[in-house]
Formats: structure tokens, sequence, C-alpha cells
């Protein structure tokens, strides 16, 4: 069994929060679905940095 690294499942699980918030949104106005998605995009970017900075030379 592996062991969990969070660090790398952060981007999974943001995506995976943006759908479910897009599909609860599905009938609002597309302007917030459209901002949810760019702060998806943001923070997978955040992560991203910090698993290349941080966590990467570490391993």
């Amino acid at each position: 069994m592996g062991h969990a690294r969070p660090a790398t499942a952060a981007p999974g699980i943001a995506r995976t929060i943006a759908h479910f918030v897009g599909q609860v949104l599905a009938d609002a106005p597309t302007a917030a679905v459209h901002t949810l998605r760019e702060l998806r995009d943001e923070q997978v970017a955040r992560v991203r940095a910090v698993v290349e900075n941080v966590v990467a030379p570490h391993r």
C-alpha cells in the first residue's frame, strides 16, 4: 500500500470541487462558473509551484 501524498492530490481535489460546484451552479449565470474555474486554476498553479519548489527537492 502506498503512502498518501496530499501535495500531489491537491490538483485533483481542486478539479473535483470545481466540477461539483460547476454542476450545482449549472443554472447560475456563466460568469459565476467562469470565476470558479479561474479560482481553481489559480489554486492548481499555486499547488504545482509548492510541489516543484518545496516537495520535489526533498524526494
